[in-house]
């Protein structure tokens, strides 16, 4: 309950804003606001769920190995949520990214990585303006297992040189894995995997947003 009147909050302040045309005016024109919201409200209905059956078990799991190895953990712990916070949502960014089915626009490799790895600094500079949007060569360029696990990578050595510990690294990576695992899951891009209590939670809450 709590997620959903903080994200409802959040929504209607977003809703308010687009209807600004300042605001519409500065978003490119291939940006469907809408979709945006709508895929962010999808997901934000999962964060009750996700806490309960992922993230709390693991915040245990860690702080007790962290325990018995002697490491406090409790200052990485926090930056795992806040991690997993922001990896259920990354996928969804790929929306800044204008898909134009041109191979001559078509960025290469490395910018492909910078995208995703940091995402919101990439899309500040195309929303303001100050960088044409980036052709990463799909539709949906972030929903697949290949950008999860490279991000994980990423994480894990970022996770690496802020910690100088393999554990709080390995962590900080897992936490951000599941999250983005889990968006992944909830759009059904990972084939052949279905957890059926997370169907059910998806149905309910779209029979909910239906009402």
């Amino acid at each position: 309950m709590i997620f959903e009147s903080v994200f409802l909050m959040v929504e209607r302040l977003v809703k308010n804003a687009l209807k600004k045309p300042a605001l519409k005016n500065a978003l490119p024109g291939f940006i469907n606001a809408k979709l945006v919201i709508d895929e962010f409200a999808e997901h934000s209905g999962f964060l009750e769920w996700g806490f309960k059956r992922i993230v709390l078990p693991l915040a245990i799991f860690y702080v007790v190995i962290g325990f018995l190895l002697g490491e406090h953990v409790l200052g990485s712990l926090l930056m795992g949520i806040v991690i997993f916070l922001y990896a259920n949502f990354l996928p969804d960014l790929d929306a800044f990214f204008q898909f134009t089915n041109d191979k001559n626009n078509e960025v290469g490799m490395v910018k492909k990585r910078i995208a995703l790895f940091l995402a919101p600094l990439v899309i500040y500079y195309i929303l303001s303006r100050s960088q044409k949007s980036w052709d990463l060569g799909k539709d949906k360029p972030f929903h697949n297992v290949g950008a999860l696990l490279e991000f994980s990578v990423f994480l894990l050595v970022f996770g690496s040189l802020l910690y100088f510990s393999f554990l709080k690294a390995f962590f900080f990576m897992l936490f951000g894995f599941s999250g983005y695992c889990t968006h992944l899951l909830i759009d059904e891009k990972i084939s052949g995997i279905k957890i059926k209590r997370l169907q059910n939670a998806k149905n309910k809450i779209n029979v909910g947003s239906q009402r």
